[in-house]
């Protein structure tokens, strides 16, 4: 398979783990904070999976849309902007010495 220009092999045994996944009853038990990208022209997941999964966590909870972005981030100025966003959401929740 190729995403984003790149090969990636996916073999039967993944297919098979992902489709035996309840997303939302998984996502729903994490009881951590979540914090979700979902760019709006990314070819890769549609938003609607991307809200499905925002729907299903629990509080707290963030979603950033990364406008013109595409699945992996190849270009630097989105994975800056995400990398940033990570750092600052992330401080509110990990204890620091």
């Amino acid at each position: 398979m190729v995403l984003a220009g790149r090969t990636f092999t996916i073999r039967r045994a993944f297919l098979e783990d992902v489709a035996a996944v309840r997303l939302a009853s998984s996502i729903a038990q994490i009881r951590r904070p979540l914090l979700l990208f979902h760019s709006p022209v990314d070819e890769i997941v549609g938003i609607d999976c991307a809200g499905s999964i925002y729907a299903a966590a629990k509080h707290p909870k963030s979603f950033v849309a990364i406008d013109g972005a595409d699945h992996l981030l190849t270009h630097r100025e989105d994975a800056v902007f995400v990398s940033g966003v990570i750092a600052a959401w992330a401080a509110r929740y990990l204890a620091y010495p």
